[in-house]
């Protein structure tokens, strides 16, 4: 009988694998068919991937659970057709039920960054909004050599937001919610072991503005943080609110230009030259 309680106490105590976070990558423009990625050659040499942010399910588990895209990744808004006169636009979706470290850990974005990778593409950018911002960054940090040419973050928590202190009542979604507070982007920044933005990757931050000290949501200095500055990374402003930042059609066209040109690190003087238009210091 000891060998077999040993057994069950080893068994006990082996960590769990985590559970496979839900995700979704579909093309968007041109459109090849609903929840399907074109098998084909990519005409243009550019591939876009519009990547969501924290979107509350209260009352709904198996919605927290879901990969949901938002109406701004959606072949009719503004954002893909201004995207889409110059690059292929696909999108990407996640569940919404654990931290959002595991949402970069998990293989969904991978898969889809490599099927690019696979059809041709040449350059492959990632635009992430609030928390997907934050999920370009890791991913590009956790896999340089994958393909990704550049990231361009809208309105991201970097440094965490207040906000994410949401009531009790979000259920399913705490674990994801309690990953954007201040204390615990610091911890997971931390955790990272300085991991820093790959040198030949472009990288840019849209700081919204649209409330003053930031964008209602999201702080400046929590979208631009110190950890980005040390590293030259520029910054745009854009006077905009958290919620509809994508949704606008001024931020689509700023996304555009962005795609479209060279995005050099800044030197410490830019940076600090930046500091008082970016911050608002």
């Amino acid at each position: 009988m000891i060998p077999a309680m040993q057994g069950v106490c080893l068994l006990l105590l082996w960590p769990l694998a985590p559970a496979e976070v839900e995700t979704s990558f579909v093309q968007v423009l041109p459109r090849p068919g609903v929840g399907r990625v074109s098998p084909g050659h990519p005409v243009r040499r550019r591939a876009v991937v519009l990547i969501h942010g924290l979107f509350l399910h209260p009352f709904s588990k198996e919605h927290a659970g879901s990969p949901l895209l938002r109406d701004w990744q959606g072949p009719r808004s503004h954002m893909a057709r201004e995207l889409g006169k110059d690059s292929d636009v696909y999108a990407f979706a996640y569940a919404q039920n654990v931290p959002l470290d595991e949402v970069v850990q998990g293989d969904g974005l991978l898969k889809g960054v490599r099927l690019l990778r696979g059809l041709g593409y040449r350059d492959i950018v990632l635009v992430g909004h609030s928390a997907g911002g934050v999920v370009a960054r890791e991913f590009v940090e956790d896999h340089p050599g994958e393909g990704v040419t550049k990231v361009i973050q809208v309105c991201a928590p970097n440094g965490g937001s207040s906000w994410a202190k949401w009531p009790a009542s979000c259920g399913a979604q705490r674990g994801f919610l309690k990953s954007l507070t201040k204390e615990e982007r610091r911890k997971s920044v931390g955790a990272r072991d300085g991991k820093r933005i790959p040198a030949g990757v472009g990288f840019v931050c849209v700081v919204g503005t649209g409330a003053g000290e930031g964008d209602g949501i999201v702080r400046r200095d929590c979208q631009w943080t110190e950890d980005l500055r040390k590293q030259g990374i520029p910054a745009v402003v854009l006077p905009v609110v958290h919620p509809q930042a994508m949704r606008s059609t001024r931020t689509a066209r700023l996304i555009a230009e962005l795609v479209g040109s060279a995005t050099p690190r800044w030197t410490e003087k830019e940076v600090e030259q930046a500091r008082k238009g970016v911050l608002g210091e």
